[in-house]
């Protein structure tokens, strides 16, 4: 059963680290919380947590499905294309990784 949105974003911002898994079984709704949270006034922590956590993990489990969004989210919006910057490559497949190092402008 998939869980609402706003419950997976307040359950990440309340520490509960179900969003990785969301990553994996509901890729569709973890790409949503990700812009969602991303929405919100994050501390450089949160994003840091944010980028190496479920957007690296989404990237690496459906990278294939995702660097088109992914792509054009970090030609529209700074916070996107900043949060981009803290992705490591850690199992993301070659092809996806060198698309994700064109289209961020900093690595952090």
């Amino acid at each position: 059963m998939q869980q609402p949105i706003k419950d997976i974003v307040a359950a990440w911002f309340g520490g509960d680290s179900s969003l990785l898994e969301v990553c994996t079984d509901q890729p569709e709704c973890a790409w949503v919380a990700v812009l969602e949270i991303l929405q919100r006034n994050l501390s450089s922590d949160e994003e840091a947590l944010l980028a190496a956590g479920p957007l690296e993990n989404l990237l690496a489990l459906h990278g294939g499905v995702f660097i088109d969004r992914v792509e054009r989210a970090a030609a529209s919006d700074p916070r996107f294309n900043y949060l981009l910057g803290g992705v490591w490559r850690s199992g993301i497949p070659e092809e996806i990784w060198n698309r994700i190092q064109a289209a961020r402008r900093e690595v952090w």
